[in-house]
């Protein structure tokens, strides 16, 4: 994932009482294997129909990091009885939604390099950025950043086109 615009709002979306997370996809298929299984996170115990947050972006408050912490232990039992990989981000927004503490999506201005022609694409680009400008300031990366892409245009998905057509 990658900015394209400004965070700072999200910070102040994050409260003792409220975190942010991606998005919330709902429950899944596989959640009903969990039912009956006696996983706990924290004092929840888990029906099989609580929904999934996806943890793409997790903006959490200190005070919050004992929920992580109860999150941790069930992510294998999550992991192991569902047969998922992506257990950890079940088990964070169950953790977080407790005790009267909210999750919201961030909304924030982001994308996503989730394919493999993406990734390729991306990582080629990062690191030809950290060469050109690796040894600038931290302060003048940010500036060059702000007008870097990483998204591919229609001339570049042209060119990866042989990828998959090989």
């Amino acid at each position: 994932m990658y900015p394209v615009g400004d965070l700072s709002r999200a910070f102040g979306a994050i409260k003792p009482g409220h975190s942010i997370m991606r998005l919330c996809e709902g429950p899944h298929a596989w959640c009903p294997r969990l039912e009956g299984k006696g996983v706990r996170v924290g004092d929840h115990v888990v029906t099989g129909h609580e929904p999934m947050w996806n943890s793409g972006v997790l903006g959490v408050h200190r005070d919050n990091l004992p929920a992580l912490l109860d999150a941790y232990l069930p992510m294998l039992a999550v992991h192991e009885i569902a047969k998922i990989d992506a257990a950890e981000q079940f088990c964070i927004g169950i953790a977080l939604s407790q005790d009267g503490r909210t999750v919201s999506p961030h909304r924030l201005k982001i994308r996503n390099y989730n394919t493999r022609g993406k990734k390729l694409f991306a990582g080629q680009r990062v690191r030809q950025f950290f060469s050109l400008y690796g040894d600038a300031t931290i302060a003048q990366q940010i500036a060059k950043a702000a007008r870097y892409r990483l998204w591919r245009t229609p001339v570049d998905l042209w060119h990866q086109r042989r990828m998959w057509s090989a």
